[in-house]
């Protein structure tokens, strides 16, 4: 066997190993990295039973703590994600829940072994191999927190470890 065939048989169980890892992990307890920029989104159970949220997420890009959430929307019957910056606590309004957002999208979760592409899995799911979050980088880059970015994230985020 060649050095160049070794390597990629290490680069395939490296991979798998990987893939193998993230479903070991709860949805809930893991976290995820986009390897241009080093964004991480680390997810969170739920805020409880009596709530519309599915999951909970926060993330640090630059100086800004971001909070975020997964609610699912009956409407179109799919987890819709949200991150925020410095929102209002209590009875807010749309229109303050529309100022602090800086991100607003549908959740998917990417199977690498497979490329498939499905809904994000609900609470209590091993977590995907990867996350996709259509038009993240384009809105963080509009938004504030991208302000002084030269470069934004893109919009998957791979797996990247499982809390304890």
């Amino acid at each position: 066997m060649g050095a160049s065939s070794g390597a990629t048989v290490l680069l395939a169980a490296l991979a798998f190993s990987h893939a193998a890892f993230a479903a070991d992990c709860l949805i809930e307890k893991a976290t995820y990295r986009e390897a241009e920029t080093g964004v991480e989104l680390v997810f969170a159970a739920s805020s409880g039973e009596n709530t519309p949220v599915t999951h909970g997420f926060r993330s640090e890009i630059g100086k800004f703590k971001l909070n975020g959430h997964v609610l699912y929307d009956p409407e179109i019957e799919r987890p819709v994600g949200m991150l925020m910056n410095n929102c209002p606590e209590g009875d807010v309004t749309g229109a303050d829940l529309a100022a602090c957002t800086v991100w607003k999208g549908i959740v998917y979760g990417i199977d690498e072994a497979t490329g498939h592409v499905d809904l994000l899995p609900p609470e209590g799911a091993g977590a995907p191999d990867a996350i996709l979050l259509p038009g993240f980088g384009p809105a963080i880059l509009a938004s504030v927190v991208g302000k002084d970015m030269e470069t934004g994230p893109w919009d998957v985020f791979e797996f990247k470890g499982c809390a304890a």
